[in-house]
C-alpha cells in the first residue's frame, strides 16, 4: 500500500465532485479544501480504512517551521471514509507547494507527502 491524496473541487456529495491536480486558493478567503485518500499501488483507488478509530491531519509546509499550518481533517460524508476536508480561515495563508498528510488508524500513524499540492494566489506578491 502506498497512500496519497487526490484533490477535489465542486464537491456536493460522495458521487458528485471533480478531481483536480492541486488545490488552487486565494489569499484572504476562507476555504474548505477537499481530498480523497487513495492507494497509489492500486491505480489510485480510494482507500477505505477498516480501523476502529480513524483521523487525518494535514500540514501545510513552510521553510520556517513556525509558519507551518496544521489542520485536523473531518469527514463530510459518513457514506465514504475516503473523502476528507480541512477548513482554512481567511487569515490562514499557507505557502504554495507540498502538503503532508498523517492518517492515524487505531493509534498507528501513516504519513505521506504530496508535492505541488497547493497553489496560493497572493494579493501582494512583492512586485511594483
Amino acid at each position: 500500500m502506498k497512500l496519497s491524496a487526490r484533490f477535489l473541487k465542486n464537491v456536493a456529495d460522495v458521487n458528485c465532485f471533480q478531481y483536480v491536480d492541486e488545490w488552487d486558493i486565494s489569499e484572504g478567503s476562507a476555504q474548505t479544501l477537499y481530498f480523497q485518500v487513495v492507494d497509489k499501488l492500486k491505480d489510485d483507488i480510494r482507500y477505505l480504512s477498516q480501523a476502529t478509530t480513524l483521523s487525518v491531519s494535514v500540514t501545510f509546509l513552510s521553510i520556517d517551521t513556525d509558519e507551518e499550518i496544521e489542520k485536523t481533517a473531518t469527514q463530510p460524508f459518513s457514506d465514504d471514509k475516503s473523502i476528507w476536508c480541512v477548513s482554512l480561515d481567511a487569515d490562514e495563508v499557507p505557502n504554495s507547494g507540498a502538503v503532508v498528510f498523517t492518517l492515524t488508524e487505531d493509534s498507528v500513524d501513516k504519513k505521506f507527502k504530496v508535492e505541488q499540492a497547493i497553489v496560493v494566489d497572493l494579493l501582494a506578491n512583492g512586485s511594483c
